[in-house]
């Protein structure tokens, strides 16, 4: 099971509660800080109220080198006792001056009398800030964001500030405590870090500015990305309602890619959205989904992610948390020591179980292979498996059967793959998290599907050739692979790419002409032809006369060749060989029958000659008639 980090300090300091980590790479990268809230909300008794106006003003922090083993906690007193609440610090680096910068959201009153203040009419929440270079010491905190969103005394006021750099700005997310929404804001420039939203900040302090403050009050150099009166706003598919905050964004370690994800505090955890540009207004991002729909255990009734996206999941009760890249070493160390000790991984392989890469086309429905890590060696195994699969851009499919016998390291799933574009996921319960209270997921993989060899045709016009190689798209309409190569080649020679139109030289004998073609999944189709040569200029002339009344053969050759040929006559009635025909002559060779009449048949000329060196033997059939001496 997973193991806390921040747990109840002891001896108890504080609030006796701790909530919001937020966590930071120290500027070096070599280790690691944790923020926390230190508030305690459950059976304690008191109000929301009596918390913004006589909470905690500590500040949190622990240190770690390696994500695993953790300092004892420091509480930084870091508001005086004007402040009300000291809630969920985050922490920003500031290269350029060398030091991060701390804000969080505090209330703050007019004076430091918190046994005397009155709980029922609390004042508003600023986004205030400090800085610091080793998070043991802070400058004086001032108010970075300073907007009184209630139309009276409810406290409304701006929390939950996160922010990340880009290269081409900062961009920063804060909750609006009037419309329970996320804002999205960026600077250009470090230079404007520190510029303040919202009314100069004066002593003693205002607890109410109503009637209700502006978002476009006293702008700066923070600029609103969208309009944050309109529908510029993450926003929940069919919620018209509900309370969001707690927002965190990051970016995809792999692609161009940014994730926000916001604590949906109505009910439910995390809610997801994505976009390619950090520049896109709220209700421009991709919505992914939900957390809480794996409360059910069954992802076939989960309805959380759009009907072309494969399945993530969180568990239900994180929020106000933080994502950041971690080295592989890291990543093993938090895996062994925290995490389930089985973390399933699933591969796509073809027929001789090589791994298929992200995208590849294949031309055979590959399979997946499941294999697993124990970290912790338990010698647990997943404690089944569920496969599920998108094709061609189209809903999720999930398997009406689970595996649960069986299952081995190595074990290949079967995969229902269809021509054009496919991705696979494996669904699986770890024996050690008790069954379907946890829903979890490989990483999906896409892969491409082309089993339909390319068209090829070629068409023979005397000397010319005409060449086409197409590949065709599956009757789906889906993608496919598309060409990759087509070779064509004269007899047994060399294979050379094909052009559409190719003349070949003239030749004597008849050549057979191969094109084959290759799409980008492996298939190939070949299509041969065969051009006819000009043969050797030998004429063959066959007659017949009377001897007496018998049928008397005449075959008579002509070489109208510049060099001598030879030449073999093969008729029904006899055999004849020309061993030497002369250039321009001609020889008659006579059959004798023996018959009044013959009918109709053909006899076998094989003519041989040595032209430039190079020798010829042409084979062909000369058709007669029949006759007769009756």
């Amino acid at each position: 099971m997973s193991q806390p980090i921040l747990q109840t300090v002891n001896p108890p300091q504080g609030e006796k509660g701790l909530r919001d980590p937020s966590l930071i790479r120290s500027a070096d990268g070599e280790s690691f800080f944790l923020l926390a809230t230190d508030l305690k909300t459950y059976q304690d008794g008191q109000s929301w109220s009596y918390r913004q106006s006589k909470g905690s003003r500590n500040l949190v922090v622990y240190e770690s080198d390696d994500l695993v083993e953790w300092s004892e906690p420091r509480f930084v007193k870091i508001e005086d006792d004007h402040a009300g609440n000291v809630w969920a610090p985050e922490a920003f680096y500031d290269e350029k001056a060398g030091q991060y910068i701390v804000f969080w959201a505090s209330n703050l009153y007019p004076d430091t009398n918190i046994d005397t203040r009155n709980t029922s009419q609390i004042s508003y929440n600023r986004i205030r800030m400090a800085t610091t270079k080793d998070f043991v010491t802070f400058s004086e905190p001032t108010t970075w964001v300073n907007l009184d969103r209630s139309t009276g005394r409810q406290g409304w006021g701006m929390i939950d500030s996160t922010m990340i750099a880009t290269d081409d700005g900062i961009y920063r997310l804060t909750k609006d405590e009037n419309g329970f929404r996320v804002l999205l804001q960026y600077i250009d420039s470090l230079d404007d870090l520190y510029d303040t939203w919202g009314a100069e900040e004066t002593t003693p302090y205002a607890v109410n500015r109503n009637p209700i403050t502006p978002l476009t009050e006293n702008p700066n150099d923070w600029t609103m990305v969208g309009n944050p009166n309109g529908s510029s706003k993450w926003q929940i598919p069919g919620l018209t309602g509900g309370n969001l905050e707690g927002p965190l964004v990051f970016k995809d370690n792999v692609e161009d890619m940014w994730y926000v994800f916001i604590d949906y505090a109505s009910g439910g955890g995390y809610v997801a959205w994505r976009s390619d540009s950090m520049d896109k207004a709220p209700n421009e991002w991709e919505y992914l989904g939900q957390s809480w729909c794996n409360t059910t255990g069954l992802s076939r009734t989960c309805d959380a992610v759009s009907e072309t996206s494969p399945y993530w999941s969180l568990p239900v009760s994180p929020r106000h948390g933080s994502v950041l890249p971690v080295t592989l070493d890291e990543w093993e160390g938090v895996m062994s020591h925290y995490n389930s000790p089985v973390h399933v991984e699933a591969t796509v392989v073809g027929a001789d179980g090589t791994a298929i890469t992200e995208d590849e086309w294949v031309n055979e429905v590959p399979d997946l292979e499941v294999n697993w890590t124990d970290f912790n060696d338990t010698d647990l195994a997943p404690a089944w498996l569920r496969l599920v699969e998108g094709h061609n851009g189209g809903p999720r499919v999930v398997a009406d059967e689970t595996v649960t016998s069986g299952i081995a390291q190595g074990m290949n799933v079967d995969l229902n793959a269809v021509e054009g574009t496919n991705w696979a996921q494996l669904e699986y319960r770890d024996a050690s998290l008790g069954g379907d209270a946890v829903m979890l997921w490989t990483k999906d993989v896409a892969y491409k599907l082309d089993t339909i060899a390319p068209n090829v045709d070629i068409h023979v016009d005397g000397w010319n050739l005409t060449v086409s190689a197409t590949d065709p798209a599956p009757a789906n309409g889906a993608e496919n692979s598309g060409l990759a190569s087509c070779e064509l080649r004269v007899g047994d020679g060399s294979w050379v790419p094909c052009e559409t139109t190719t003349t070949l030289a003239p030749a004597i004998l008849d050549r057979t002409v191969t094109v084959r073609a290759t799409d980008n999944a492996g298939n190939e189709s070949s299509e041969a032809a065969v051009v006819e040569g000009t043969g050797l200029d030998v004429s063959v002339a066959v007659d017949f006369r009377c001897v007496g009344k018998k049928v008397m053969q005449v075959v008579t050759l002509s070489n109208g060749e510049d060099v001598p040929v030879s030449v073999t006559v093969d008729s029904p009635y006899g055999s004849r060989p020309v061993p030497s025909l002369g250039a321009g002559k001609a020889r008659s060779q006579l059959f004798a029958t023996r018959l009044e009449s013959i009918p109709r048949g053909s006899i076998a000329i094989t003519t041989e000659a040595t032209i430039d060196g190079d020798s010829f033997s042409i084979d062909e059939v000369v058709d007669y008639a029949a006759s007769s001496c009756r």
